[in-house]
C-alpha cells in the first residue's frame, strides 16, 4: 500500500511503527504442520515468513484526514507499556512511530479521534503516553 491514498476530499496515511519478524510461525499457528509449512515456503518466503520461520508482520496505524477531522485508526504498540510476554514490545522506548507520524505531516496533537478496531496490545498502545513520569 502506498504511504497515502486520496479518496474524494479525504486522505488515508499509513503510519508504520514496526515491520519485521516477530513470532515463530509454528507457535503462532499451533495446528500448522511442518509438512504444510514446507509445502508453502516458495510463496511464503521471504515476504511472509523469514528464513528462521518467524512471521513477518507490520505493526501500523492509519490516519484518515478529512476536511474536518484527523482520525487515527489503531494506535500500535506504544512506548513504556509492560508487555512481559512479548520481549520485543516490553517497555519499548522508541521514536520510530512519532518520526513516521511526523514524516506523514502529523503530530500527536493533530489527532481528533482514535478508533480502535479491537483491543489487542498492538492496536491500543499509543492511546496513552508517559509524560513527565505520568
Amino acid at each position: 500500500m502506498p504511504a497515502k491514498i486520496e479518496i474524494g476530499s479525504a486522505t488515508i496515511h499509513r503510519i508504520i511503527e514496526q515491520e519485521g519478524p516477530f513470532f515463530d510461525v509454528m507457535q503462532f499457528f499451533p495446528t500448522l504442520t511442518r509438512e504444510l509449512l514446507d509445502q508453502n515456503r516458495e510463496w511464503l518466503q521471504p515476504r511472509f515468513v523469514d528464513a528462521e520461520d518467524r512471521l513477518m508482520l507490520c505493526i501500523q496505524s492509519y490516519i484518515v484526514k478529512t476536511p474536518h477531522h484527523t482520525i487515527m485508526i489503531d494506535s500500535c504498540v506504544g512506548n513504556h507499556k509492560p508487555r512481559p510476554t512479548r520481549s520485543f514490545w516490553h517497555m519499548m522506548n522508541s521514536n520510530r512511530y512519532e518520526k513516521n507520524l511526523a514524516a506523514a505531516g502529523f503530530g500527536v496533537n493533530d489527532i481528533d479521534f482514535v478508533m480502535c478496531t479491537h483491543l489487542h496490545t498492538d492496536h491500543v498502545g499509543w492511546n496513552t503516553r508517559l509524560e513527565n513520569g505520568r
